[in-house]
């Protein structure tokens, strides 16, 4: 049994002491990030809430779970008019749920076996012309601490293809200016190394000069001087700065409504399978799990070149 709970699992136990345990689970065993602990901790919550709308503090026990309550929990999700993929989000936590129950021998069959979400149309993902991205990354002045850390931030991400949880946690000790890489810890705690192009190396070395004309004046115990991205205060960035910082430079060369930093990771997969890169090469500098996760830039390179043909092609 995973340890860090007050009192070991069994079928007698509620739901919510299931749930804490499934936390744990997934934070000390499955190394998730706070951010993905958070959304299946709101949405098993929700679930929970769900099996006893009544305020007398009543608690189920895990045993008496059963797939009709399950199957009406969805059908309640379906009945608020909720995006498909939150519906299918909030299935996928209470099935993950109960197959952790299940493997554990606290139950011996899950009661959301079997039931089907709603099928997710995978959208192609959105992406920038390479004349776009070079303008953006073109546009904050590198005689200037915020300019040359709002470059950095941009070349980061679409160079090496991180996502903004991997960005602001970047360390110092992670940029290696030797070899051009940045060794990047992503989901799961696992870690990788990416490759920095010349010209971000170059922008990179500037940032990295204007940060240290930055400290010099500032008291060491005020600092975060381990953290590569900084505020003008010495202090690690937040994700919510570098998302307004991306958005900021990307809303003056696209008018696509969602200017996210994913944009730019997704830019970078899609440029590189167009290039001809291999897609399992690929998928190790993206940190993706499964090929087939990464499969879906083919499907946008097939399009793009689809394009191409019916343009060009006499007999399109």
């Amino acid at each position: 049994m995973v340890g860090g709970t007050e009192r070991l699992l069994n079928a007698s136990s509620t739901v919510e002491e299931g749930i804490a345990h499934f936390l744990v689970y997934l934070e000390k065993e499955r190394n998730y990030a706070r951010y993905t602990l958070e959304a299946y901790r709101c949405d098993l919550q929700q679930f929970a809430r769900f099996l006893y709308p009544r305020s007398d503090n009543t608690r189920l026990a895990l045993v008496t779970v059963q797939r009709q309550q399950v199957c009406a929990f969805l059908e309640e999700l379906q009945h608020r008019n909720l995006k498909l993929s939150t519906v299918a989000r909030k299935l996928a936590a209470v099935r993950s749920f109960f197959r952790y129950l299940c493997r554990q021998r606290v139950l011996p069959g899950s009661p959301a076996s079997g039931v089907g979400g709603p099928k997710v149309e995978r959208r192609l993902p959105a992406y920038l012309k390479l004349e776009q991205v070079e303008e953006a990354i073109g546009l904050p002045p590198l005689d200037s601490f915020a300019g040359a850390r709002d470059r950095a931030i941009l070349d980061i991400f679409y160079g090496g293809g991180v996502r903004l949880g991997e960005l602001v946690q970047l360390n110092l000790s992670a940029l290696d200016l030797e070899e051009g890489t940045v060794r990047v810890l992503g989901k799961g705690r696992k870690e990788r190394i990416v490759p920095v192009g010349r010209l971000a190396l170059e922008n990179l070395r500037i940032y990295l000069y204007q940060r240290s004309e930055l400290l010099l004046d500032m008291d060491v115990s005020d600092l975060d001087a381990g953290a590569l991205l900084l505020n003008e205060r010495g202090q690690r960035l937040s994700r919510r700065s570098v998302q307004r910082i991306v958005q900021r430079y990307l809303s003056r060369v696209s008018d696509k409504v969602s200017l996210s930093p994913h944009l730019l990771r997704h830019t970078f997969a899609t440029h590189l399978v167009e290039a001809g890169a291999d897609l399992a090469a690929v998928k190790e500098l993206l940190g993706h799990n499964a090929l087939s996760t990464t499969q879906v830039y083919t499907h946008v390179s097939l399009d793009r070149l689809r394009q191409v043909y019916d343009k060009a092609h006499p007999r399109s």
